[in-house]
């Protein structure tokens, strides 16, 4: 029997000793148990949104290079461990500023990935039957 003298806490054999702050940490107890952090890749969903930027005729071209750069920020805090909550809200303000429904299809599509594209088809369709009455 192992034992630890300065905590008086001993193991048998198979058995589990943890010490010290496990606050955040992950335990895993079994026999071929396999551990993965598991990360979402929301590249693809950002492609939808920059694909509302480019379809989005009444924004200028510099305003899209602008709302595309402030998207590209976005993705970029959103896949770090820990966001700023602050940081995305200022950016989320510039482009609404620029282009409120480009938030409105982000928002959709980071909740709901298929409702951000069911959002971004309700808006071209929308476009298309006010083109078709001109």
């Amino acid at each position: 029997m192992a034992g630890n003298k300065k905590s008086g806490v001993s193991a048998g054999n198979g058995s589990i000793v943890i010490g010290g702050n496990v606050q955040g940490s992950n335990i895993v107890m079994g026999n071929n148990n396999k551990v993965s952090n598991q990360t979402i890749n929301i590249a693809p969903l950002f492609e939808v949104v920059y694909r509302a930027v480019d379809e989005k005729s009444s924004l200028a071209s510099a305003d899209k290079v602008d709302v595309k750069a402030e998207l590209q920020e976005i993705q970029t805090a959103l896949e770090k461990p820990v966001p700023d909550e602050g940081f995305l809200a200022r950016r989320f303000r510039n482009i609404k500023r620029m282009a409120p429904d480009i938030v409105e299809v982000a928002f959709e599509t980071l909740k709901n990935p298929l409702g951000g594209v069911a959002e971004l088809i309700k808006r071209v369709a929308k476009r298309m039957a006010e083109e078709a009455n001109t």
